[in-house]
């Protein structure tokens, strides 16, 4: 089965049974909503996206501030697919559905594509990872009349066996019989503002290769786990 296992979803709805006091129980969309950002400016260069996909999931909500290593102390729910997901299309995207019960989200925690189960030796990415990856984006960058065209195939895994890639989030909402559907709001091109542009100018390689365990690489997968993360926004019927 693609995504979450089936027991991890009855562990987690478990947990809630046993320490709530019978939340009815909830399902609605989820949607992937990204900003869709195209091109955008770093000091004196530009930078032209023309390819950004993703993996999202699976996703992990709790009602504690913060969630554990490994499960919510007080879990709510989860988005169990892992969705390949286009970050240059400025239109939400269907990424299965929200399970769970209601309640006052907290936190959450989740995965780009890239699992590490405490089954399993070594991270693996879902066959919805784009090439194996968590992100692969493509582009070029232009300052004056030089230009460079870039890769980036992006890592984003879990620091420890067992752990989600993000192990826990802000996210604040409320899940009530009047919730809709849940949006995972996020901007490919605000991740890319740590990279050393100039330097990838002056490289002299045509295309400019960002992968794993280089700085650039690195300061991608900052901003997509704590600098810029994805909002979870909770959506009422009749809100929009």
């Amino acid at each position: 089965m693609r995504g979450a296992r089936p027991w991890l979803l009855a562990l987690l709805l478990g947990l809630v049974g046993c320490s709530s006091t019978g939340q009815p129980e909830m399902t609605f969309p989820a949607l992937a909503v990204p900003a869709g950002t195209k091109e955008f400016s770093v000091d004196d260069v530009t930078v032209t996206l023309e390819e950004a996909t993703l993996a999202i999931g699976p996703v992990y909500f709790c009602a504690s501030a913060s969630g554990s290593a490994t499960l919510c102390e007080t879990a709510l729910g989860e988005i169990r697919a892992v969705t390949r997901v286009d970050g240059l299309l400025a239109e939400a995207q269907a990424i299965g559905a929200f399970r769970g019960f209601t309640g006052d989200i907290r936190s959450a925690s989740y995965d780009y594509g890239i699992h590490w189960y405490l089954t399993e030796k070594q991270p693996a990415p879902a066959p919805e990872a784009p090439a194996g990856h968590s992100a692969h984006i493509e582009g070029t960058a232009t300052r004056g009349a030089a230009s460079v065209r870039f890769v980036a195939d992006v890592d984003v895994v879990a620091p420890f066996q067992g752990q989600r890639a993000v192990p826990t989030t802000k996210a604040e909402g409320t899940v009530d019989e009047d919730t809709e559907q849940v949006e995972v709001r996020f901007d490919v091109a605000s991740w890319l503002s740590g990279v050393d542009w100039h330097a990838a100018l002056d490289a002299g390689e045509d295309p400019h290769a960002i992968a794993p365990g280089s700085r650039d690489h690195d300061a991608i997968v900052i901003d997509m786990v704590s600098v810029r993360p994805p909002t979870f926004v909770f959506v009422a019927a009749g809100a929009r």
